[in-house]
C-alpha cells in the first residue's frame, strides 16, 4: 500500500531566542522542510516531522502548528524542553491533489529562565520566521505507480489520453458512460463509449448481448439468436407460442424447476408448473427416473399411492409385489404383509388363504366365516363331516352328487347322495318327481331310440354288402 511508501518530512525549527533580550529570534530553516519520497501521490497518507531545538531557554513550550493551503491540519505540543535539547514531532496527513502550500507555526510560546521564571514571547515576535513549503501533488488514476503527469494512459483502460479527448471519453475513467463496458472494449466493438446505450434500444450496452442492433437485446437460451427472432426462446423443444398455450413460460426450459423440460413434461402428461403433478409427493422427476408414472398418484393400480408404496417399500410399478394373488391394497386393508406371499405361515398364499392371519385355518368351504377345522359341516348341507366321511359323500360340497338336492336332503328321502340319478331313469334326482321309481314312459323311448339305432346300423350293412357285389360284377365284365 501507499501508507508503506510513507516518508517522513522533516522540519527543524531551531528557537534562539537571546537569554535576557527577546528582540531577536532566529529559525534554522535549511532543509528544515523536505518530502523524503517524491513518488507519493495524492490519496496516500504521509507523515510531516519536524524536531523543535531549545538553545536559549531553561525551558521551553509551545503549540506546533500544520497548515496546508493555509487550512490548519494538525497540532502537536511541546512541553518543557529543556535548555540545548531538542524534540521531534509530527503529525499524519492525507495528500490531496494539485498544489499545496505547507506550513508550520508555533503558537501559545511559553519559556522559563533559570530561576523558574516565566518569560512571555508574543505570536507576533516570532511571525516572521514560519517555515513554508510548496509541493505540487501527482495523482495517479490506475494505480500502477506512474503519476497521471508521466503516465499516457491514466486509467489504463488501453486507450491513450490523447485518444480519449479525441474521441471524448474521460482519460481518468476506465468506463466513461458507467455502461458496464470499458471504453477500450466499446472502441473495438464499434461502441460509443460516452453513451450508456449505443443503439438506443433503452437497454444499457454492459447487459445488452445484441449492443449495435435496436430491436434485439437478450438471447435467452444462447444460441446466437436474439429472442426477439427466436421462435423458441429458451430451447426447450417448444415453440414460443406452444408454451404460452400450454401454460409454460416460454423464457424458462423447465418452469417449474423440476428437472423436466416443459417438453418432456407436454410428453409425459404432467403439469409444467407443478414440480408434483399428482401430489403424491414424490416430483415428476423423480417418478420418471423411478418409472412410475407422474401424472398419476397410483402408477400400478394396486389401491396404494406411490408415495404409500415408497413407506411400505412395495413396488410402485407391480400390483401385486409379493405375488400372492393380492394386490397391495387389498393386503394393507387386510392387514396382510404385501411382501411375503403367506404371511400366517401356514402354507397357504394369502390369495388363497380365506384366514390369511390364522395359522390354524385356511378354508372356508360354506362362507359361514368359521374355518373347516373349526366347523364341524364344512359344506353346511345339515351333515356333519364325520357323518359324510361315514356316507362316503364330500364334506366339503354341499350337493356331491350334483343333482340339485344337498347331501342331507338325500339321506332324509333315500336317494342315493353321490349318484345324480338314483333310479337310472335318465332324470337326475332334483328334477324327477319320484327319484326312487323309474319313469316307464322315459324306458319306452329309450328303447325305441337304441331299436332305431340298431336297426340302422343293420340296414347299413346289408347295403354295404349288395354295394359290394354290384361292384364285383361289373369289374368281372
Amino acid at each position: 500500500m501507499r501508507g508503506s511508501r510513507i516518508k517522513y518530512i522533516f522540519f527543524v525549527m531551531v528557537l534562539f531566542v537571546p537569554f535576557v533580550a527577546f528582540a531577536q529570534f532566529n529559525f534554522v530553516v535549511n532543509q528544515g522542510l523536505t518530502i523524503s519520497n517524491n513518488g507519493a501521490f495524492a490519496g496516500d497518507t504521509i507523515k510531516i516531522y519536524t524536531v523543535i531545538v531549545n538553545n536559549d531557554f531553561a525551558s521551553l513550550s509551545a503549540d506546533v502548528n500544520f497548515f496546508s493551503n493555509g487550512k490548519k491540519i494538525g497540532t502537536t505540543r511541546v512541553d518543557g524542553l529543556a535548555f540545548e535539547s531538542a524534540e521531534q514531532v509530527w503529525i499524519e496527513h492525507t495528500l490531496s491533489y494539485g498544489s499545496q502550500k505547507i506550513d508550520i507555526t508555533l503558537s501559545n510560546i511559553l519559556t522559563r529562565n533559570n530561576l523558574g521564571e516565566e518569560l512571555s514571547i508574543s505570536q507576533s515576535q516570532v511571525a516572521g520566521f514560519e517555515v513554508s513549503r510548496s509541493l505540487q501533488i501527482d495523482a495517479d488514476t490506475d494505480g500502477d505507480d506512474i503519476g497521471d503527469m508521466q503516465d499516457p494512459d491514466d486509467d489504463n483502460d488501453g486507450l491513450s489520453d490523447q485518444r480519449e479527448q479525441d474521441i471524448g471519453s474521460d482519460p481518468k475513467k476506465i468506463d466513461t458512460d458507467g455502461d458496464g463496458l470499458q471504453d477500450k472494449d466499446e472502441v473495438d466493438a464499434g461502441l460509443n463509449p460516452t453513451s450508456v446505450d449505443s443503439d438506443g434500444d433503452g437497454v444499457r450496452d454492459g447487459v445488452d448481448l445484441f449492443p449495435t442492433d435496436s430491436s434485439e437485446s437478450a438471447d435467452f437460451d444462447g444460441d446466437g439468436v436474439g429472442d426477439n427472432a427466436d421462435p423458441d426462446d429458451d430451447n426447450d423443444g417448444l415453440s414460443d407460442s406452444e408454451e404460452r398455450a400450454f401454460g409454460s413460460d416460454p423464457l424458462k426450459a423447465d418452469t417449474d424447476g423440476d428437472g423436466l423440460t416443459d417438453k418432456q413434461e407436454k410428453e409425459y402428461g404432467t403439469d409444467p408448473r407443478s414440480s408434483d403433478s399428482d401430489n403424491d409427493g414424490i416430483s415428476d422427476k423423480d417418478e420418471i427416473d423411478a418409472g412410475t408414472n407422474p401424472a398419476s398418484d397410483d402408477s400400478d393400480g394396486d389401491g396404494l399411492s406411490d408415495t404409500q408404496e415408497a413407506q411400505y417399500k412395495t413396488d410402485p410399478k407391480n400390483r401385486d409385489s409379493d405375488g400372492d394373488g393380492l394386490l397391495d391394497g387389498e393386503e394393507i386393508r387386510k392387514g396382510t404383509n404385501p411382501l411375503k406371499q403367506d404371511t400366517d405361515d401356514d402354507g397357504v398364499a394369502d390369495g388363497d388363504d380365506a384366514f390369511p392371519l390364522d395359522p390354524s385355518e385356511s378354508e372356508d368351504s360354506d362362507g359361514d366365516g368359521i374355518g373347516n377345522n373349526a366347523d364341524d359341516d364344512d359344506d353346511n348341507d345339515g351333515l356333519t363331516d364325520e357323518e359324510e366321511n361315514a356316507l362316503g359323500t364330500n364334506a366339503r360340497e354341499f350337493d356331491t352328487d350334483g343333482d340339485g338336492v344337498s347331501d342331507k336332503k338325500e339321506q332324509d328321502d333315500g336317494t342315493n347322495p353321490i349318484q345324480a340319478d338314483t333310479d337310472q331313469d335318465g332324470r337326475l334326482d332334483g328334477d324327477d318327481s319320484d327319484p326312487l321309481t323309474p319313469s316307464g314312459g322315459v324306458v319306452l323311448e329309450r328303447d325305441l331310440v337304441k331299436l332305431i339305432v340298431e336297426f340302422g346300423a343293420f340296414l347299413s350293412f346289408i347295403l354295404s354288402i349288395v354295394f359290394y357285389g354290384i361292384y364285383r360284377m361289373k369289374k368281372g365284365e
